[in-house]
Formats: structure tokens, C-alpha cells, sequence
């Protein structure tokens, strides 16, 4: 018999091989469901094992040792308990098989190492193991290599024990925990390559454009939006250029000055930019410029977010035009005019000024004194006066009169009117009065108008729920709400079951009607006035539930799916006869682990998944380890 060692580190690189072939192979399987993955990594590792077990440290006749213990407990630690089992019969087989007085004691050591693993899966209790984790499955499966030899009778476990007692251990441990982190290292891998592909998703289905340049100005990333913006073919056309390149010399002149304003300062800056392009086409972006910088802090670069705000600043130039136009008009009116001295009495007025005050008109003439005026002002109504604050608005009053001021007041009889006062050399004040009744009306008009825009810009045509967009920006609120002051906050994604089916059955304007149906169900579930209820997509919504954790999100989404089915709207195309939804689930908790927005809605995106595979009209929250796929918005169901 040769060196246990040399013979037990063969079996080492044996366990090497069969790792790096599941590492190097299972990217084929990613779109396989969960149990076939877990059912090839543990036919993997029971080959491995049995590979293992066919190049043994032979002790005695029948007696042997080896490495078995190492992949069957990385079956049963990293592929759960079916892993496991497939690992342990298939080298229980191969032990049976072999024979040989050892045979009990093999089988009992195959035993020990499956249940550790299993029993470290389960330990876990659904999170990604650790280094530690690793460390303490390879001490444990090591520690428990020496139980196996018990069984062996008395003579040849004593003949043996000394001899592969520590090299046996040693190894054991050491091949586990390199195996372990091994696979530990390409998990991390996988998942950073899944949130990859997700930001990589999200920025390019931005509608915000989103770059990335180095110190030159040279772009090194882009979105499909910035390369609409800069009338690029595609993204990629971008990649090494300049603003140069696409836009003419004095804008891109402007932008780069920006941009070294910006570097210089080392901190990001929003700001307005004028945007123009070649043939004269202009336009105007709210831009936010960020450093960009390396692990050790430096900066590398400079992060640009644009969003066109050209449609926004057309409206503020509409409404300060119409504000110059209101001024110019009421500059050309015979307004009113009066004339104080140093001591408050009247000196001079006209008769607009006296027409503009009809309950005061006989007070208002040369030689009353102001104080005067504005106190009977105020006993016949005239005035709007804080109840037993007469005496201090009086004084109010003639103090902005030392002062350049132009004050806006409501009289008693709704009139509003403009008073321009500036005080004169000898210590009175001239004040110039237009009666901007008229104006502050179309004012408000305006406003209405642009809050009207508003509200047409973020809610939904058909269900007068919000827009994606709306969504979108309510759910970064919200989200952030909720980590600020440790709140829960739970996200429900809704889809109308067979939708298409509906559609192509009782034609679109029906569809409308049914999304309409459905949509005030949604408003009506959603009845808080923090709760937000969004279109998310064709058939989809979504609904943002603050301040809800899980349990209640789920009672909500309960009590909105019986509402559906309650309005039995006949669908014949669908199994269930009538309209039905189903619903995912997730929610967001400032006591368990940390989460992006993102994550949120993957995991929203996941639970309808998982409602729509189990059959629809019903709600599903989110479970680890539920593999879907993800939508286009999040992805269009049918």
C-alpha cells in the first residue's frame, strides 16, 4: 500500500475535475426548471463520488478509503436534499457493488456525509450559503469521516486508524471548503451577471436618455434614448465620439463647458440645457451631471441623465408670454392713482382710484389721513381683515408704504387689485392701482390648464388609473419613503386572465369596457390616499400599497380578486367562463434584507408568474428560488 497521502490527493484532483466541470457546464441548464438542475448536479457529483471511489486508498482486503464524502456532501449542501439522495444511492450502489468487509462502514460514511449536507441546506433556510457556511460544512463532514471507521471490526479499525485518521480528515476538509468556494465563486458570478442583464434592461428601456463619457468627452455607454436624441443610428454609433460629432460646434462648445464646470467641482449639478440640432430643430433638456469615479475615489469620468423638458419650458414661455401681455394691457388702463406725504394724509388721487373703493369713496379725498381711511375700509367690509387684528394691519399697511413694494389684495367683493407703491423723496409714497380682476382669473385659468396637462400627462386614457410613467415615479417616492422611515411597502402586479383571448372573442371595444370594469375594482381596493394604482402595461396593473406588509398586501389582493369574479363578466374564451385576475405579491421590509426598487418588482414580476402558472384567478406571493422569466414591461403576458 502506497502513501495514503499521495493516493488521497489523486482522489483531491478527481473532486477538482468534476467541480470545474459543473461550473464550466451548467450555464446549459439555466433555462432548465429548478428540479432538472438539481437532479444533474446531483447525478454529477454521485459520478464523481463513484469515480472517486474507483481509485481508493486500499487499507485492507475489502477496506478502503477515499473522497466520496466530498461530493456528496457539495451534492446534498449546494443542490438540496434531491441532489443529495442521487449522489448517496448512486455511491451506495457503487459500494454495495465493490463489496468487501468495509462495506457497512462505507455505506455508513456515505450515510454521515448526506445527511450533513442536507442538514447544512437546510441550516441555511433558503439564503445563498457563505464562506463560513463552507468552511463549517468541511469541518463537519471531516469531523464525522472517523464515525464510519467504528463499525469496522475491532482489529482492523485499529490496524487502520492511525495510518488515514489524518490525512483522510485533513483532505476532507480541505477539498470541501476549495470545491465550496469554488461553486460559491461561480454562484456570485451568475448573480452578478442576472443583475447585469437587469440594469442593463432597465437603462436601455429608459425614455430618458442616459450616458456615460470619460474626461475627453468621449462616450464609453449609452441607451437607446440618448442615441434618438442625438439622431445617432444606434447607441453603438456613439460609442468613441464627441457632442461634436452630432450637434454644431457652439452647442456642443456649451455642453463640454458644463461638463468641465461640473468636473472641476466634483460634485453633480442639475441643470438646464438649450438644445440644438443641425437644421435649426431646438429644443431643451433638464440634465444631471455626476462625476464618475474608480474604486480609489478618482474621477474617471462624468454620468449624464437628460430628459427633454422641451414640451414643459413651450408652456412656461406660453404663460410668461400671457403675463406680459396681461401687463402691458393693464399699464394702458386709466388705472388709480394717490399720493401720500410724510405724515399719512391724502394729498393727491383721481377718480379711477376712488371708483376702485365705492364703500369708501366719500373718505378717500385730500387731507384724510390714511390711517383713517383704511380703518373705516375695514368697518364697512371694504376689506378683508384678520378678525381683532384691525390696528396691526393698519400699521402693516403704512409701513410697506417707506418701501418700493407691489402687493396683490382681494377686496370684500371678490376684486383682486395690483398696488405699486414706491416711496417719493420727501418721505411719502405714490402707489399706482390697476384692478387685475380680469387677469388673476385668467391666472387661474392657467394654472387649471397646466394642472390639467398635468393630470392628462399621468393618468391613463381608458382607466383613469396612472400611467406607467406615473408608476414609475410613485414607486421610486414611495421606495424611498419606505427606507427613510422604516416602513414596509408591498407592490402588487395584477393581470387580467386570457385577456387575448377576450379580445379576439367579444372585440376590442368589449376589452375596454372589461379593463374599465376591472380598473375600478382596483381603484376601489386601493381606497387609501397613499395607495397607488397605475396601468402597468396592456392588460396589466399594478397597485403600491405604504406602510403594508405582507400579509396585509395579500388580504388586499384577495379581497380585489373576489371583487373581480364577483362582477361575473362572462368570458366564454376562458376555462373559468367568466373575467378573473391573478396577482403576484411582494413586499419590502426594512427588517429583513436590503433591496433594490428593482429587486421589488422582479419579485412583483415573479409571484404573477407563479399565479399564472398555477392556473390563474388566484394570488401568489413571492418565494426564493421561483424561476421567471422577465417581462417587457415587465413582459407581455398573453
Amino acid at each position: 500500500m502506497g502513501s495514503p497521502w499521495s493516493e488521497l490527493l489523486a482522489n483531491l484532483a478527481v473532486v477538482a475535475m468534476f467541480v470545474s466541470v459543473w461550473i464550466h457546464t451548467h450555464v446549459w441548464l439555466t433555462r432548465k426548471a429548478a428540479p432538472v438542475r438539481t437532479t444533474a448536479f446531483g447525478v454529477l457529483m454521485g459520478v464523481g463520488a463513484v469515480t472517486v471511489m474507483m481509485t481508493p486508498v486500499p487499507l485492507q482486503p475489502g477496506v478502503f478509503v477515499d473522497l466520496r464524502g466530498t461530493m456528496i456532501a457539495l451534492a446534498g449542501f449546494f443542490g438540496g436534499p434531491i441532489a443529495g439522495v442521487i449522489a448517496g444511492m448512486m455511491a451506495v450502489a457503487f459500494r454495495v457493488f465493490e463489496g468487501g468487509i468495509g462495506s457497512v462502514a462505507g455505506i455508513a460514511t456515505i450515510g454521515i456525509a448526506t445527511v450533513i449536507g442536507m442538514a447544512g441546506h437546510f441550516a441555511l433556510r433558503g439564503r445563498a450559503p457563505g464562506r463560513t457556511d463552507i468552511v463549517i460544512l468541511g469541518a463537519a463532514t471531516a469531523a464525522a469521516f472517523p464515525l464510519g471507521l467504528i463499525v469496522l471490526p475491532s482489529p482492523i479499525m485499529r490496524a487502520v486508524w492511525a495510518d488515514v485518521t489524518l490525512p483522510t480528515t485533513l483532505l476532507v476538509f480541505v477539498s470541501i471548503v476549495i470545491s465550496g468556494l469554488a461553486l460559491y465563486q461561480e454562484r456570485r458570478r451568475v448573480e452578478a451577471l442576472a443583475v447585469k442583464r437587469i440594469y442593463k434592461a432597465i437603462v436601455e428601456a429608459l425614455p430618458d436618455c442616459l450616458n456615460v463619457k470619460d474626461l475627453d468627452g468621449r462616450f464609453i455607454a449609452a441607451n437607446p434614448a440618448t442615441a434618438m436624441l442625438m439622431h445617432a443610428p444606434d447607441a453603438g454609433a456613439l460609442i468613441g465620439k464627441t457632442d461634436f460629432d452630432f450637434y454644431p460646434q457652439e452647442t456642443a462648445r456649451k455642453f463640454r463647458e458644463d461638463e468641465l464646470a461640473i468636473l472641476e467641482a466634483g460634485v453633480p449639478s442639475t441643470i438646464e440645457q438649450r438644445l440644438h440640432h443641425r437644421g435649426d430643430v431646438f429644443g431643451w433638456l433638464s440634465t444631471m451631471k455626476a462625476p464618475f469615479r474608480d474604486q480609489a475615489g478618482a474621477i474617471i469620468g462624468m454620468i449624464t441623465h437628460n430628459r427633454d423638458i422641451t414640451a414643459r419650458k413651450d408652456l412656461e414661455n406660453e404663460l410668461a408670454d400671457s403675463r406680459v401681455r396681461l401687463t402691458n394691457a393693464l399699464t394702458h388702463m386709466a388705472d388709480g392713482l394717490v399720493m401720500f406725504d410724510a405724515e399719512g394724509k391724502l394729498r393727491l388721487c383721481n377718480d379711477q382710484y376712488r371708483a376702485m373703493f365705492p364703500l369708501t369713496a366719500d373718505v378717500r379725498q385730500p387731507g384724510a389721513d390714511y390711517r383713517d381711511i383704511l380703518r373705516v375700509a375695514a368697518e364697512r367690509g371694504e376689506e378683508i381683515v384678520p378678525p381683532g387684528k384691525i390696528e396691526e394691519w393698519i400699521e402693516g399697511i403704512i409701513g410697506s408704504c417707506k418701501i418700493a413694494s407691489n402687493l396683490q389684495i382681494r377686496l370684500g367683493d371678490e376684486r383682486w387689485l395690483d398696488i405699486r407703491t414706491r416711496p417719493t423723496d420727501d418721505g411719502g409714497s405714490l402707489s399706482v392701482i390697476s384692478d387685475i380682476t380680469a387677469a388673476k382669473q385668467v391666472e387661474a385659468e392657467l394654472l387649471a390648464a397646466n394642472e390639467k396637462l398635468s393630470l392628462l400627462a399621468h393618468r391613463d386614457g381608458l382607466t383613469e388609473l396612472m400611467t406607467r410613467r406615473a408608476f414609475d415615479d410613485s414607486l421610486m417616492l414611495e421606495f424611498a419613503r419606505s427606507q427613510r422611515n422604516a416602513t414596509p411597502l408591498s407592490l402588487l402586479l395584477i393581470d387580467v386572465d386570457w385577456f387575448k383571448r377576450f379580445n379576439d372573442y367579444y372585440g376590442h371595444p368589449a376589452g375596454d369596457d372589461c379593463l374599465r370594469a376591472v380598473a375600478r375594482c382596483i381603484q376601489a381596493t386601493a381606497r387609501r390616499p397613499a395607495d397607488s394604482a397605475a396601468r402597468y402595461g396592456g392588460e396589466e396593473f399594478a397597485v403600491i400599497l405604504p406602510e403594508t406588509d405582507a400579509r396585509g398586501a395579500f388580504l388586499i389582493a384577495e379581497n380585489l380578486r373576489r371583487a373581480v369574479r364577483d362582477l361575473r363578466l362572462a368570458h366564454d374564451a376562458s376555462e373559468m367562463k367568466i373575467v378573473t385576475i391573478s396577482i403576484g405579491v411582494a413586499a419590502f421590509d426594512v427588517s429583513g434584507p436590503s433591496m433594490e426598487r428593482a429587486e421589488l418588482l422582479r419579485r412583483a414580476d415573479e409571484a404573477l408568474y407563479g399565479a399564472k402558472a398555477a392556473g390563474r384567478d388566484r394570488v401568489h406571493g413571492w418565494r426564493p428560488h421561483v424561476s421567471a422569466p422577465l417581462s417587457q414591461g415587465m413582459q407581455k403576458r398573453k
